[in-house]
């Protein structure tokens, strides 16, 4: 039986596909049927032409490939294109909400402003009475009685501490019938209860309110359950006064849109005390802080003693924590003193940072609060003359000269007199550390401390009565000089000065 013909005439991409196929089921047919090939070698022609048929497949096959990724890319591309435009379409839609909340919310207050006026106004067409029972006095029928807190919260406020007075005691509550605490009757033995408000309750300065108004405002706990309070939420009053027992916040007030909270108590709602309206007591909006934030707490204002990382901008273990300790600074005293001997050495060679950055200005601003007012003693440094002395805090800031006996304290120096007291300090910045505290600021003067060692010389209190006309802060001082720091020259000159003055007002009588 003769063998089938092979055509291997190619029209196209289809074509060859389909003569392919008709190559291999002929050669399939005929094995079944008998046929053997032929064992003579293919010709060069038959080899060039099935090499030519699988580099077209091959071409075939990949031109298929190539258009799926195109069309898959394709299609990612107009993915994301829609994505942008939802996205666009979203944020559009959250403006547009936000304003509408902004309005809602204006709108809001101004319904709540017209709703008071309009029952302040009924109120004074239709005065009402309502009796107080069993003994207690009122001023007037329409008594203004309220809750009222007796101290303030000292802050800062931490989750899970227990909250304390600014005297560091126990916070009171008392009822009060303006400003008179009740003390007897059915209110001075009353139950209250302390709660938590948000932050925005009385934001426009109102002092009234009505029991709903501050129901609304009540804050509640993480996703709307329990309170934001733990503790002792309750106390009896006694004779019209309480002290809280141990209160704590169990969540911050960062979550809050005024990030503030506000404490509040009212009478227990079960226990209306014959009809009578007792308005609820409410605190200064404060900002509870996570208490892992305790250990970088930042005081306003510092004390002297306190690390020199609880200053603004400078964290615990941070990087400025790390080259201030290098320097030997640990303390708020030691910063303000390296602040106050050279600055430009302390924020470029210590700190390394620019002194115009504003982390520089929030650092040294916070350091300048520090309260210096029980810490009178004062460092002296006089010129070689003896004719300027400079007075110098326990941080050794200059707070004012001696000029040729005149004490001018630094706020009044004019440019000269200013320039020769911080030349003054220059010369003396290396001694800083070991001069001692030879005065105290007494009032607005500086006083030296009573000595064995100091000798006194009245003729150092120079204070001409033209100088006294002429400035507030020019006077008499009624120190002493150190006799170790006089030299001839100086006594001379001081006597001197002493002298004229004798002669001048002698003259004028």
């Amino acid at each position: 039986m003769a063998p089938p013909k092979r055509q291997l005439a190619l029209t196209g991409a289809g074509a060859g596909r389909e003569e392919a196929k008709r190559l291999r089921v002929g050669v399939a047919n005929a094995s079944a049927a008998g046929w053997q090939a032929p064992t003579s070698p293919a010709s060069p022609g038959t080899r060039l032409m099935r090499r030519t048929v699988l580099v077209v497949l091959f071409l075939l096959r990949m031109s298929d490939g190539i258009t799926v990724t195109e069309s898959i890319s394709q299609i990612g591309r107009m993915v994301q294109r829609k994505m942008e435009g939802i996205q666009k379409v979203q944020a559009l839609m959250m403006r547009k909400l936000e304003n509408l909340e902004e309005k809602v919310e204006s709108m809001s207050h101004e319904v709540k402003k017209l709703a008071r006026l309009h029952s302040n106004r009924h109120a004074d067409k239709h005065p009402r009475s309502e009796p107080y029972q069993e003994g207690a006095t009122l001023s007037e029928p329409n008594a203004n009685i309220r809750l009222r807190f007796l101290d303030g919260l000292k802050t800062p406020i931490y989750t899970d501490k227990i909250i304390a007075s600014e005297s560091n005691a126990a916070i009171r509550i008392g009822v009060f019938d303006g400003d008179k605490m009740i003390s007897e009757g059915p209110l001075s033995k009353a139950k209250v209860e302390i709660l938590v408000l948000r932050g925005d309750f009385c934001s426009d300065g109102q002092e009234s309110w009505t029991e709903e108004e501050f129901n609304s405002h009540i804050a509640q706990g993480r996703h709307r359950q329990g309170s934001v309070l733990g503790g002792d939420c309750s106390a009896w009053l006694n004779n019209g006064e309480a002290s809280l027992g141990k209160i704590r916040f169990r969540e911050g007030s960062s979550r809050t849109p005024s990030r503030k909270f506000i404490v509040g108590g009212r009478v227990c709602m079960n226990r209306k005390i014959g009809g009578i309206r007792v308005q609820e007591a409410v605190m200064e909006p404060v900002t509870v802080l996570d208490r892992r934030n305790e250990a970088n707490e930042k005081r306003h204002p510092p004390r002297l003693d306190d690390e020199v990382y609880r200053l603004e901008e400078i964290s615990r273990d941070g990087i400025y924590h790390r080259r201030l300790k290098n320097a030997h600074i640990f303390t708020v005293e030691d910063f303000l003193k390296a602040l106050n001997k050279d600055a430009d050495e302390l924020c470029e060679t210590v700190l390394e940072i620019k002194k115009r950055s504003n982390a520089w200005e929030r650092m040294i601003k916070h350091a300048r609060e520090c309260c210096l007012a029980d810490k009178p003693e004062l460092k002296a440094y006089r010129n070689v003359e003896g004719t300027v002395v400079i007075f110098l805090n326990c941080v050794h800031d200059l707070v004012g000269a001696v000029f040729y006996g005149v004490y001018i304290s630094r706020d009044n120096f004019d440019p000269a007199k200013k320039a020769q007291a911080y030349e003054l300090k220059e010369c003396a910045r290396h001694q800083l550390d070991s001069l001692p505290f030879d005065y105290v600021m007494n009032g607005d003067l500086p006083e030296q401390v009573p000595s064995s060692t100091h000798f006194t010389l009245d003729a150092f209190i120079l204070g001409p009565d033209v100088a006294l006309q002429q400035t507030k802060t020019s006077c008499r001082i009624g120190s002493t000089i150190s006799l170790n720091h006089l030299t001839r020259t100086s006594i001379f000159m001081v006597i001197r000065a002493q002298l004229t003055h004798i002669i001048s007002k002698e003259k004028v009588f």
